[in-house]
């Protein structure tokens, strides 16, 4: 009797909190399109800010980058319309809006490659079971040909065929991971409210630290990816001042630099999404 007690209690506590969680959720959406109804787009856009801590959804972000772009915010809209894809990658809307922030900032787009188009991150489940199957079936049918004591010429042709299928698979494989690894590590670059009024671009300083002088600038809604430092974990440091600092290089390698934590935003939070 002890034990379904206990056992009610705790279905019931947790019916208690799931539900407050998703009211919660809904109430912060609920009262931003509120707040954007009646024209105080500052403050629709804190309440889907912290909506967004709660829970992710490309209506959400599509929203949030939608108000961002009317404030003229185009790297914050890049960011966010960049996020909603994320969840939505076939959504016409999202894709034409976002190219619309690019125009409008100003800035390059990223061009979808041979390797990104067909070696996403979407794609390592499929070659990692392509990959396993290859070997597999492969390794099963060399066998047996072989205790079949097929010619020599024409096991050496399937051996050859095997391995060489197999090779591409597992590059295809690694091209994606490393796909992903690059796509946890991109950030989009944005003029923050600690920017000077008016500032058009975003310093890429020498060394980490205010005081230092620029290595380079980019446009706000440009695309920049972390560096790695030792352990392969992203290389940042912390300024006497107590501002965290990333070492960045631009998608081409062309630009590279120390940014500031609060010029720009993650596609893929780490410390939120997965």
């Amino acid at each position: 009797m002890k034990y379904h007690t206990a056992l009610f209690c705790f279905t019931q506590l947790f019916s208690f909190f799931y539900v407050a969680h998703c009211g919660n959720e809904d109430r912060l959406f609920y009262d931003a399109v509120r707040s954007e109804a009646s024209g105080n787009l500052d403050q629709a856009i804190n309440h889907y800010l912290e909506a967004s801590k709660i829970s992710h959804s490309a209506n959400l972000y599509g929203n949030l980058a939608n108000l961002f772009f009317k404030k003229k915010q185009f790297g914050q809209a890049i960011l966010y319309f960049r996020k909603a894809l994320l969840i939505e990658p076939r959504n016409n809307e999202l894709s034409v809006n976002l190219e619309f922030a690019y125009e409008m900032a100003n800035t390059p787009a990223v061009k979808k490659d041979f390797a990104s188009s067909y070696f996403s991150e979407k794609t390592i489940s499929f070659w990692c079971l392509f990959s396993a199957l290859i070997f597999w079936f492969g390794l099963l049918f060399v066998i047996y040909i072989f205790f079949f004591k097929t010619h020599r010429t024409f096991l050496l042709c399937i051996t050859v065929c095997w391995t060489s299928v197999l090779g591409i698979s597992l590059y295809a494989t690694n091209l994606s991971l490393t796909q992903k690894t690059e796509l946890n590590r991109e950030i989009i670059a944005y003029i923050s409210d600690k920017h000077e009024k008016g500032q058009q671009t975003v310093s890429l300083r020498r060394f980490a630290g205010e005081t230092n002088s620029e290595n380079t600038t980019i446009l706000p809604g440009e695309s920049l990816v972390i560096s790695l430092g030792k352990n392969q974990i992203n290389k940042s440091h912390r300024s006497s001042d107590g501002v965290n600092w990333f070492l960045v290089r631009s998608k081409d390698g062309k630009k590279k630099g120390w940014i500031r934590e609060d010029e720009f935003g993650w596609i893929i939070n780490p410390n939120s999404e997965s």
